[in-house]
């Protein structure tokens, strides 16, 4: 079995490419040859690594997947616009590399977004006369549109029936949540052809202990509140920022933000606006110090605007927080994460745009009201029960090696 994946983001860049690559690895470890076409990498910041500087192809092994990179333009992710150029790019570099990769595959997979993925791999496989595989991880321009980064036009309508049309396309589906998995039933698509894998967590997050962080940034006496991920557009930030104001009688609880994105100016403005002393943004983080952040933190925040397709969400980040054994407060209120955290000990939720909810709950934590290590060693039970990455994979490689 030959499989390509086709993908623009790949380690060693951050965040959820994780996924991909840690599923590649266990396909090679299951007998598959696997080929990943990808990207110079340069995100989330927009920096080349020295090694790939000035290439506009390169081929590297590692963990014996062969990578082909294709050059692209680098964009930060505070830069939406000089990214969607990279999209296009990458659109033509990823055709004509794929062009130097002799021999055949049995299977084409593409990820998307972006939504030049999909046009990548489907134009592959019939070249190829490969069987195609298509991983949604995000529902585009939908998603743009509710978020409110994309306006409806012309541009996003012609787009989601491109999208619409590429889907049928597919000889398979993968939604990365339920929810992306029935939007696919909704639309029409048969159920046999689609399937859920989730992203699942590695033994990384669920075995990690703190390594001296608290020491390190002089954290060692405060209650830490942690935000780890990008600080974009689909975040409702703000409200974590008007929560730290309520609480600034409380000085040894602090809220620490690690990322970056389009927000942090605008949330930086705010703490400096309000003249707040129990925040701090420490920008980008190494992969592999992420474990450490969570878990020496008091607790995990994440927050989602409020928008209908968010009840489908299930941000790949979530699996990192609950195998790290720390409690959870979720902006969010309802939908499949809020459902995945009730089934696993309880939800802590509050509504995205009221803070008043988000400084209760810590306050109740932190004053042992809610008792926070037993619903995090919950959370971490329900993930090593249910969402190991590698019991997600072994699914992954079934469907591949389906006839």
């Amino acid at each position: 079995m030959r499989i390509l994946i086709i993908t623009q983001h790949f380690p060693p860049e951050r965040g959820a490419v994780r996924r991909l690559a840690e599923f590649a690895r266990f396909f090679v470890h299951e007998g598959i040859d696997v080929s990943v076409l990808t990207a110079i990498p340069n995100y989330p910041d927009g920096i080349i690594p020295e090694k790939y500087r000035g290439k506009l192809f390169y081929q590297e092994e590692v963990d014996g997947v062969k990578i082909y990179r294709s050059w692209v333009l680098p964009a930060s992710n505070r830069y939406p616009g000089k990214r969607m150029i990279g999209f296009v790019i990458f659109l033509v570099t990823a055709l004509i590399n794929s062009l130097r990769i002799s021999g055949k595959f049995d299977v084409v997979l593409a990820s998307s977004p972006p939504v030049t993925t999909p046009l990548i791999g489907w134009l592959v496989s019939k070249l190829r006369r490969a069987r195609f595989i298509l991983e949604i991880r995000d529902l585009q321009p939908e998603s743009s549109e509710e978020f409110g980064n994309l306006k409806p036009s012309l541009f996003t309508r012609t787009l989601k029936k491109f999208m619409h049309w590429i889907y049928r396309r597919a000889d398979h589906i993968v939604g990365v949540t339920d929810g992306i998995t029935n939007y696919m039933k909704k639309i029409g698509i048969p159920s046999n052809l689609v399937t859920t894998i989730k992203s699942g967590v590695g033994n990384e997050f669920m075995d990690a202990h703190s390594n001296g962080i608290r020491k390190k940034f002089g954290w060692e006496n405060k209650f830490l509140v942690l935000y780890a991920g990008t600080l974009g557009w689909a975040h409702s930030l703000e409200t974590v920022i008007e929560a730290a104001r309520h609480l600034v009688d409380q000085p040894d609880i602090y809220f620490v933000f690690a990322g970056d994105g389009q927000k942090r100016q605008a949330l930086e403005g705010m703490v400096r606006d309000y003249g707040l002393k129990n925040c701090c943004f420490i920008g980008l983080q190494s992969l592999e110090t992420i474990p450490y952040f969570l878990k020496t933190s008091d607790v995990l925040v994440e927050s989602l605007k409020e928008v209908p397709i968010t009840r489908g969400t299930f941000p790949a980040k979530l699996f990192e927080y609950m195998a790290s054994g720390r409690p959870i407060i979720f902006g969010s209120s309802g939908g499949e994460a809020v459902r995945e955290l009730e089934k696993a000990g309880g939800a802590l939720w509050f509504p995205a745009d009221q803070p008043e909810k988000l400084s209760e709950l810590i306050l109740k934590l932190k004053q042992g009201k809610i008792d926070g290590n037993r619903l995090g060693q919950q959370y971490h039970d329900h993930i090593a029960q249910y969402h190991v990455r590698n019991r997600w994979a072994q699914r992954y490689s079934d469907l591949i090696n389906q006839d």
